[in-house]
């Protein structure tokens, strides 16, 4: 059988319900592509279930999923997520594959980021539109899709959550900087005049964990203490649109002395 169990926002919010199922499998997989999890926590995962789970990326995932399903057609497979394990899409397909290959399958859920990310804004979760990731730019690949995401919600009233991405392979997270860069360039690029100096952002850093971060800020009036404060953090964008008076006054408690007006 094969089990997906989400590990939640800071990769130890397993559900009580999944702990049998969890340590008494045959064999535990960590997906480290979709999500970054650190060290620390699988060392705490290791001990907590005395398990020996093995980390697998993208290509076990994607092109060598089946190898996994197979297994699971004889043994307890688990298969540990970050977040939920029904976020990312790369997971509906591997349920697809075991669906067709007759593989029984059982899911736990666990806390994620829209859920966590909204809930902590003070938003109104029925008032954002579609979600959209900022990626790392290179020196061929350079995506302003994201940008169009969030002019168009905001034209119809919604807010934004932009995740931020990360290399799964060199472990490394987008910075606030960058992100604000890039969507700065990217609405540039386009021609909209949407991202101002004016603008005002909430940056969320390592949501759900207890180095949790969050600030309401100015674009151009960003400094050197809201970058340290993001440092090394998992980041996560708010752009909001129109709000009223109960949202603006929700993230006005977000406001870091060093960055009001």
């Amino acid at each position: 059988m094969l089990f997906l169990i989400g590990i939640g926002l800071n990769n130890r919010d397993i559900p009580y319900s999944a702990a049998d199922d969890l340590s008494g499998a045959d064999e535990v997989l960590v997906d480290q592509y979709t999500n970054f999890i650190t060290d620390e926590d699988l060392a705490w995962i290791t001990s907590k279930f005395q398990i020996s789970p093995k980390l697998i990326h993208r290509s076990d995932l994607e092109e060598n999923a089946k190898v996994m399903v197979e297994k699971a057609k004889e043994k307890d497979i688990v298969l540990l997520v970050s977040g939920d394990p029904l976020i990312a899409t790369t997971h509906h397909t591997i349920l697809d594959l075991a669906a067709k290959k007759g593989v029984e399958y059982k899911i736990y859920h666990s806390s994620n980021i829209f859920s966590g990310a909204i809930g902590e804004s003070g938003l109104d979760i029925y008032k954002f539109g579609p979600t959209t990731t900022i990626t790392f730019w290179s020196e061929k690949y350079k995506p302003t899709s994201f940008i169009d995401v969030v002019k168009k919600n905001f034209e119809n009233g919604q807010h934004t959550m932009c995740l931020c991405d990360y290399h799964y392979n060199e472990k490394r997270r987008m910075k606030v900087s960058e992100a604000i860069e890039l969507l700065h360039v990217a609405d540039e690029t386009k021609g909209y005049g949407f991202i101002t100096e004016k603008s005002k952002i909430l940056v969320l850093g390592d949501v759900g964990k207890d180095s949790q971060e969050i600030r309401y800020l100015q674009v151009g009036k960003i400094n050197k203490e809201d970058l340290r404060a993001f440092e090394g953090k998992v980041i996560t964008l708010i752009v909001p649109g129109p709000m009223n008076f109960a949202e603006e006054e929700a993230l006005q408690k977000f406001t870091a002395p060093t960055s009001q007006n």
